[in-house]
């Protein structure tokens, strides 16, 4: 008797259901939405915008953008029900072309197309491609760029072989506002470059040339290194002794720290490289972790050399070789890291010097502003490069 009532009320549940209105998903048709109305266009650097007015259809899914980037290859963007604009991207020159806009419904089925014509600005693959330079370095080249609107953009260097044919050596992915990179390792001969940027539609800049002799470069033997201390220098916190600058070891929780609560500031600390020698480029490994880009890391420090020590300490013997400020890639605020910030930090942030700076066997780090702003300063590891003939 149980059984047959439980059979007779699950029949009966079916039923009412089986009655009810369907939820969510409206009945699919075959009737093409109203076209968007009073469309206006604001040319952008590679694109445009387009703003327009939605139909009044109540299945209405998105609205859509149809174009061609390149001849024959169609293009699309979207945007919801819930926006009355969209953009279309990725155009490498200010060609006038022509813009498709169609209202899309929950059927799938199209409106009418209501077409426009926009004259892309100036794209940025352009722009920063004429701030594009590659310059003479120590032990290899330097490329420098401008990237104002932040355009994730790569920086293409190739030079001529054996064969008379231009090959790729190092290709820079970046989105920095003041983009650099550095092929280092070459010997000191002439060679033939070509360097381009490319944006993430392939859009080239214009193909530039040069002739480009590295200056010779070597590491500097970090087993000669020495810590000196001199008057106004700072000691180091316990357990965070100068020498751990130089042992080959960073990371999160090793390196050297500058005592804190002193109250005095900014904050030095000297060292003997051991030998006289041209420095090109100091290297700064920062301690990593929550740290990264954080605390007691160097933000704006400067570097001085001498060849003669003067032990009482004062400034006047020591000459500028560089004014450097640590820049976070990425931009975030303390505490949010991309992966590009993570990388520069674990692989060491080059600051370089003149060629015309003299010679020097002593160097002194004067510390300005770390990025937490407080009153010690810490750094994991660094490296010297130069010539040291």
């Amino acid at each position: 008797m149980n059984n047959t009532i439980f059979i007779f009320i699950f029949l009966i549940i079916i039923a009412i259901s089986c009655k009810e209105e369907p939820v969510g998903q409206q009945p699919l048709d075959n009737i093409a939405p109203g076209m968007v109305t009073d469309v206006s266009v604001e040319n952008t650097p590679g694109g445009a915008i387009l703003n327009y007015k939605l139909p009044e259809d109540e299945d209405l899914l998105y609205v859509k953008a149809v174009y061609q980037l390149k001849d024959g290859v169609d293009s699309e963007t979207r945007a919801s029900l819930y926006s009355d604009a969209l953009s279309v991207v990725g155009f490498g020159d200010t060609s006038e072309r022509e813009v498709k806009v169609i209202a899309v419904d929950r059927s799938r089925n199209e409106s009418e197309p209501v077409t426009v014509k926009i004259s892309p600005l100036e794209p940025n693959v352009l722009s920063i491609g004429r701030t594009l330079l590659l310059k003479q370095d120590f032990g290899g080249v330097r490329a420098t760029w401008e990237n104002p609107n932040q355009s994730e953009i790569s920086v293409v260097i190739l030079y001529e072989d054996n064969n008379n044919e231009y090959v790729p050596v190092e290709t820079f992915y970046s989105s920095t506002v003041n983009g650099q990179g550095s092929i280092l390792g070459m010997d000191t001969l002439s060679y033939n470059w070509s360097y381009y940027v490319q944006d993430r539609w392939e859009n080239k800049s214009e193909i530039k040339y040069d002739t480009i002799t590295p200056l010779y470069e070597t590491e500097f033997d970090r087993f000669q290194f020495k810590a000196v201390d001199l008057s106004g220098d700072m000691g180091a916190f316990p357990g965070w002794g100068k020498e751990k600058m130089w042992n080959g070891i960073w990371g999160t929780d090793e390196g050297y720290s500058s005592p804190g609560g002193t109250g005095i500031w900014p904050h030095s600390v000297t060292v003997d490289l051991g030998v006289v020698g041209k420095i090109s480029r100091f290297r700064l490994f920062q301690r990593m972790g929550q740290y990264t880009f954080a605390e007691g890391n160097l933000r704006k420090f400067k570097i001085y050399g001498s060849q003669e020590l003067d032990p009482s300490g004062n400034w006047d013997s020591w000459t500028l070789l560089m004014d450097c400020e640590s820049i976070k890639p990425s931009g975030l605020p303390i505490g949010e890291n991309s992966n590009e910030d993570i990388d520069l930090a674990q692989n060491g942030e080059d600051f370089f010097g003149s060629a015309a700076n003299p010679p020097v066997r002593y160097i002194r780090i004067l510390v300005n502003q770390t990025w937490a702003g407080g009153d010690n300063f810490q750094i994991t590891e660094f490296k010297i490069f130069g010539d040291n003939r």
